[in-house]
């Protein structure tokens, strides 16, 4: 059954409490002077006071995660593009805010074989490596290094004091420079906050998905179904202000290590609009947390079902759906929605009222849960696909929407870790023979109260990177593969139709990066695939394309990052 503890705000009500906010956070003495610059677009959310004032500077670019942007990106095969060796996967990289000379850094964490991690600070500029940060090799008591640990650490964000908060495995990690002000300093370790064991479910339970409220905590979700807030600020990192609800419940929550024990289980990242909301996606339902910013309390406030389906993809990190919940609706008087891909065979793309459930709204029948606005099936442009797949987030602009195919053609021999299997399966999105196809733009239509499909491209291959959306420019971009070369593309948002592809530097995977592969010991499992597929350093391996300064695209890659630079 679904619950209903909410009800609508108007828009005015939440433009004045952003306003609010940013006042608020203006004045406190950790806020380093807030001002929140509102970008120009016409489906821009409402600036984010607490992150960073840059171009993206979350996971999915803000708390609304719809991975688009108002700005400008490259609009031609004209770029220059380099190629960066790193020790680790980054899923996703954060720009910072400007310093003082005007310049800008892009920090990441890196995902490894050995969970050894590391994170890193580029200068955006000229693609330097300022620093590599390895907690082993900085610190007298560095965190346990457990093995491969999944996508815990992978979802970042990079707050307005330039910040970078990393949740790996039970720990926040908070870096920042160490000498403050200096683009180019090394990387200073600023706090390490270990969630208790009262904030976990079972003695397995790590951190997945955060994401930065309006009002400047960061809010996460853990594997098994803790939805938490604690201030940004270090010196507030405290337990008394730490809160926690369990999506389960506190009786699943001590039987967790049984195997027998049902849990919903989280496997994407979450976020969060200014009107306090949390929206997580669970291994069976959608589900809205109420954060309250003047107590820190958090209730539930609504959780609906969706088709979740059985079988797990060995492309899928997790059950149930594969996308992080976007938030769709900007502006005064428009639908507020959140938007998810379920886990039927034949996927769908659902949308759940976001807010109060119109008293005119009939539902769409069935089973289905009133909340939902629409089911729309994802088909990629074939009429006749009985399968369909995608483990990335859908990228919003307005009410209109882009999916990807991950759908894989290949066979993968049985009884591989869960961890191997999405690594191999990532790795063979570079084989032209497995690689999926296509892409699909689905549209909500406020007047009819329906989607519908506005275009498909059957043909185009983005096989595992997250891709996204440049408003001013036109164009969907995506970490693409053709005829077995790596590269980014640009899809016209109108039409579908491709406007170029970008190739990268493209090449083996370099000494160095063959390097890391031994240290972290996963060489002799990947180096065949490796070596059947030479360009394997440029795959996208599940990371962002990203819209960073002066009309580039950054994106992290297996063993490293890519980016391009429109040369004219």
């Amino acid at each position: 059954m679904e619950i209903e503890a909410w009800r609508t705000k108007s828009a005015t009500a939440a433009l004045a409490l952003v306003a609010l906010l940013a006042a608020v956070l203006a004045a406190a003495p950790h806020a380093d002077a807030a001002k929140c610059r509102q970008p120009k677009g016409k489906w821009e959310p409402p600036c984010n006071p607490a992150l960073a004032q840059s171009p993206w500077s979350g996971s999915h670019r803000s708390s609304y995660a719809q991975a688009s942007s108002p700005y400008r990106g490259i609009e031609s095969r004209d770029v220059r593009a380099q190629h960066i060796d790193l020790p680790g996967i980054p899923i996703s990289i954060q720009f910072s805010g400007r310093y003082d000379d005007g310049g800008r850094v892009a920090w990441g964490s890196l995902i490894d074989g050995a969970n050894a991690g590391r994170l890193f600070k580029v200068d955006a500029e000229s693609g330097k490596v300022i620093d590599v940060y390895t907690p082993a090799e900085r610190e007298s008591e560095p965190p346990p290094t457990t093995g491969a640990a999944g996508i815990t650490g992978a979802y970042n964000l990079l707050d307005r004091s330039n910040r970078f908060i990393v949740p790996r495995l039970t720990w926040f990690d908070v870096y920042a420079d160490a000498r403050r002000g200096d683009a180019h300093s090394p990387i200073e370790l600023r706090k390490r906050f270990v969630l208790p064991g009262s904030a976990l479910c079972g003695s397995d339970d790590k951190l997945v998905g955060a994401v930065m409220t309006y009002d400047g905590y960061i809010a996460f979700a853990t594997e098994n179904g803790v939805v938490g807030t604690i201030p940004r600020q270090p010196t507030r990192m405290k337990r008394a202000n730490l809160r926690t609800v369990s999506l389960n419940g506190d009786a699943a929550c001590a039987a967790a290590d049984e195997p027998e024990t049902d849990l919903q289980t989280v496997s994407n990242n979450i976020a969060a609009d200014e009107n306090g909301g949390i929206y997580i996606v669970t291994s069976k339902r959608m589900v809205r947390v109420n954060h309250d910013p003047r107590s820190g309390g958090l209730a539930l406030a609504w959780s609906a079902p969706y088709n979740a389906g059985s079988e797990v993809s060995e492309i899928r990190l997790g059950q149930g759906s594969g996308s992080t919940p976007t938030l769709m609706g900007t502006g005064r008087g428009q639908d507020k929605f959140v938007v998810i891909t379920d886990g039927q065979d034949l996927m769908h793309q659902d949308l759940f009222w976001r807010n109060g459930i119109p008293k005119d709204w009939q539902g769409l029948g069935g089973d289905r849960p009133r909340r939902m606005a629409c089911e729309h099936p994802v088909t990629f442009g074939d009429p006749d696909a009985e399968v369909s797949l995608s483990e990335q987030s859908v990228a919003v602009r307005g009410y209109a929407t882009f999916n990807v195919n991950n759908l894989l053609d290949y066979d993968f021999p049985d009884g591989l870790p869960a961890v191997l299997l999405n690594a191999l399966a990532a790795l063979r999105g570079g084989d032209p023979a497995a690689t999926p196809h296509g892409a699909e733009r689905i549209d909500w239509n406020p007047r009819t109260r329906r989607c519908r499909s506005v275009w498909a491209n059957p043909r185009v291959s983005i096989p595992n990177g997250i891709p996204s959306i440049s408003e001013r420019s036109g164009l969907a971009y995506g970490i693409r593969l053709e005829h077995g070369e790596w590269g980014v593309g640009g899809l016209d948002w109108r039409t579908g139709r491709s406007e170029f592809f970008a190739p990268s530097p493209g090449g083996p995977c370099s000494d160095t990066a063959i390097g890391y592969l031994e240290q972290s010991g996963t060489l002799p499992i990947l180096g065949p695939v490796i070596e059947e597929l030479p360009n394997s350093c440029e795959n996208s391996f599940y990371a962002a394309t990203e819209i960073g300064p002066k009309r580039s695209i950054w994106t992290g890659t297996f063993l490293g990052l890519t980016r391009y630079v429109q040369r004219r």
